[in-house]
């Protein structure tokens, strides 16, 4: 079992910034987890994470990931810049449904910290869908 260095060893996460592309967009060519894909423009919401509930939930969540030995490309919907109170700064990129990046190193799928993530930035707009379709 492999595991990755993050920049802080302690429940010490201030913020998480969030990028993310509209769900179900399609693009010409993928989204890789580099940053300036994420910038300004059409299809991007962004959000900053401070519950202090899931910031600890993700921390212990994000220590638990485990270096992935297969070779993948990931489609990244999800950009974040992890900030820590000591100035330091990690990066997670997250597909739609599947794929993990941490500071550019391919991780093992963890379904639930995947669901918590989407969940927590309401990455499918749940109040728009339901005024859409009426649930």
């Amino acid at each position: 079992m492999a595991t990755i260095i993050l920049s802080c060893d302690s429940n010490n996460i201030n913020s998480i910034k969030v990028y993310y592309r509209n769900p179900g967009i399609s693009t010409p060519y993928p989204s890789f987890c580099v940053d300036y894909l994420f910038e300004e423009g059409e299809n991007i919401r962004k959000k900053t994470l401070h519950n202090k509930k899931f910031l600890k939930n993700f921390d212990y969540q994000i220590k638990r990931l485990i270096i992935s030995n297969q070779d993948l490309t990931v489609d990244s919907r999800v950009f974040m810049l992890i900030n820590y109170k000591d100035g330091n700064i990690d990066t997670l990129c997250i597909g739609e449904f599947r794929g993990i990046f941490l500071n550019g190193t391919v991780m093992e799928d963890d379904e639930e910290f995947h669901k918590m993530i989407i969940d927590e930035i309401d990455f499918y707009d749940k109040e728009k869908y339901n005024k859409m379709y009426g649930n």
